[in-house]
């Protein structure tokens, strides 16, 4: 009996081990060599990435090297499903020397696709998004001096047509402060499509699915699970109901192909109660890219009688917002006490903020903790107007954490993004009478 429970700790932990391997497969180095065809010049190409951001994000760094050329690109790499990565259109130079490649990184699109070589070895192959016409051509301006063209040419051909599988090196994910600007739209240095976080008032939506090209192909998933696998696109939309968590959710729109023409026309529109919103492929920013990432946060306890009504001022309640700050919303309170719950929903990582309300402090340097803490705060009769301001960046920029607010049943969350120079401000107005 005993030998048995043994050997059923042995499986479980085995398994969890295997478990915990694929989840940790993409972060470290992964190389490749490439000879061109006339087997004289050699490319290098090195990917770095990093751990997983909501299990899903991965910022890497891109490494490119052939005769003099030098270059290190950011760019951000998004879980498509157990064993695929899509590529960001944008690759953010960091070095290019002695000549930039222009945007002929565009040939680097599409995902990576995790497997083992013969040897037992994980590799990472590139499959390009496939269409009938070029992508898109080195730009006149940006050709090279004579001397470096032909280097440039052999770049450009081995980015557009050679086959690409990087080999992992080590296990070590790349570290560099970079990296939360790369998944912080509002410090990133290039648009890596993801979109600033939406605010969503009920986790239940409906999506549907339309664009102008019959021969375009979209994948959306939800939070690492596929929800709408290969869908082609019609001149009937297609509509899906959709239901999220409650917190933070990612949502990725893919696209499948570029059809008979670039780019893939896909659009994915989304509606929750009032709130209407799209991810399209159409946009200037987006055409020929490969994903867009949404992050929707959706409140708790919407449901009838446990939210806040929105308050909107009028005649000499309205105040112009000040140039550092920042409105994240406004409510009617019918309790003369509100509690404030305020905790970091990712890494405690040495945030701190101080809390004004109507012009006094009531907290100074108040610590974020990854555990809720909870602030009792005294309302005013009318308006009232608190403020957060970020004392500090933490060690993982920027300083952020969610608050909500709770009167009984009643519940309102915020999503706090504070840095030095900005405060964000929330406007409560507590109505004596009943609703």
């Amino acid at each position: 009996m005993s030998r048995n429970l043994v050997r059923c700790l042995f499986l479980l932990l085995f398994m969890s081990a295997k478990s915990f391997a694929q989840v940790s497969t993409y972060p470290g180095t992964w190389q490749m060599e490439y000879l061109s065809h006339s087997g004289k010049t050699l490319i290098k190409m090195e990917l770095q990435i990093a751990s997983a951001e909501n299990h899903l994000l991965y910022p890497a760094l891109l490494k490119l090297y052939c005769d003099s050329f030098n270059a290190a690109y950011e760019l951000l790499l998004v879980k498509k499903n157990s064993r695929e990565l899509g590529i960001s259109k944008n690759k953010y130079p960091l070095l290019e020397t002695p000549f930039s490649m222009g945007s002929s990184d565009l040939f680097l699109n599409g995902i990576f696709d995790n497997s083992k070589d013969l040897k037992g070895q994980s590799t990472l192959t590139l499959s390009r998004i496939q269409s009938k016409h070029r992508l898109v051509y080195l730009s006149d301006t940006l050709l090279p001096a004579k001397a470096q063209q032909a280097t440039a040419m052999r770049l450009e051909k081995f980015l557009k047509e050679a086959e690409i599988t990087l080999t992992k090196v080590n296990d070590q994910p790349w570290k560099s402060d970079d990296i939360n600007g790369i998944i912080s739209p509002s410090l990133s240095p290039a648009y890596f499509g993801l979109l600033d976080t939406i605010f969503l008032p009920t986790r239940d939506g409906i999506l549907y699915i339309t664009g102008t090209k019959k021969t375009d192909i979209v994948t959306i998933a939800l939070n690492g699970q596929i929800n709408s696998d290969r869908i082609a696109i019609s001149k009937k939309a297609v509509t899906e109901d959709i239901l999220l968590d409650t917190g933070l959710n990612l949502l990725v729109l893919f696209a499948e192909n570029f059809g008979d023409e670039i780019p893939n026309k896909g659009k994915l529109n989304l509606e929750f109660a009032n709130k209407k919103f799209n991810l399209d492929f159409g946009r200037k920013r987006d055409s020929a890219a490969t994903f867009i990432i949404a992050p929707l946060y959706c409140e708790k306890d919407k449901g009838r009688g446990s939210y806040f009504s929105d308050y909107y001022p009028t005649g000499d309640a309205i105040k112009p917002l000040k140039e550092n700050e920042k409105l994240l919303g406004s409510i009617v309170a019918t309790a003369k006490q509100l509690v404030l719950a305020i905790w970091d929903d990712a890494v405690e990582d040495g945030d701190s903020i101080s809390i004004n309300i109507n012009g006094k402090w009531i907290e100074k340097g108040f610590p974020v903790k990854k555990k809720p803490q909870f602030i009792t705060v005294t309302l005013q009769p009318g308006p009232n107007a608190i403020t957060f301001v970020g004392d500090n960046l933490g060690s993982i920029p920027p300083n952020t954490s969610v608050l909500e607010i709770i009167d009984g049943k009643k519940r309102r969350s915020f999503m706090l993004a504070t840095v030095p120079g900005e405060d964000n401000l929330i406007n409560i107005f507590y109505d004596l009478k009943p609703e």
